[in-house]
């Protein structure tokens, strides 16, 4: 396994920008940078591709639930609300409050599921603003 390149496929998947996964894994943006580049890993390697996972999980939790309240509607365009802010997506979301999880993780779900139903069911699905 390439630890680098684990890493920043499990990132950008999860929609976080460096300085939110380093900020995640209590490290510094620069140390996370130096990992995705190879320069360095972590003292335990699996730990950190084990909270990324957990953050995985999590993403596909919100991914499934989206999915499934858009299966549900009975329309070919259904509004899918996500988060412009990282308090407003907390004020939302206990777990991700718990943990300080960014919003953009909530937005990557909302993004990819689009996509999804887009191309399963020919659904438009269109992202708008949950607390609007």
């Amino acid at each position: 396994m390439s630890f680098a390149l684990t890493l920043r496929a499990y990132r950008e998947t999860l929609g976080l920008a460096q300085y939110e996964a380093a900020r995640l894994v209590d490290v510094r943006q620069a140390t996370w940078s130096r990992w995705e580049q190879g320069v360095r890993e972590p003292r335990d390697p699996d730990n950190v591709i084990e909270e990324m996972r957990v953050l995985a999980s999590f993403h596909n939790d919100i991914f499934d639930a989206m999915c499934a309240f858009v299966k549900a509607q009975d329309a070919p365009r259904v509004e899918l609300g996500t988060y412009i802010s990282d308090e407003a997506f907390w004020r939302n979301n206990e777990q991700a409050q718990a943990k300080m999880l960014p919003a953009s993780l909530h937005r990557s779900a909302a993004a990819q599921c689009a996509y999804f139903i887009a191309a399963q069911t020919g659904q438009v699905v269109e992202i708008v603003d949950a607390e609007a």
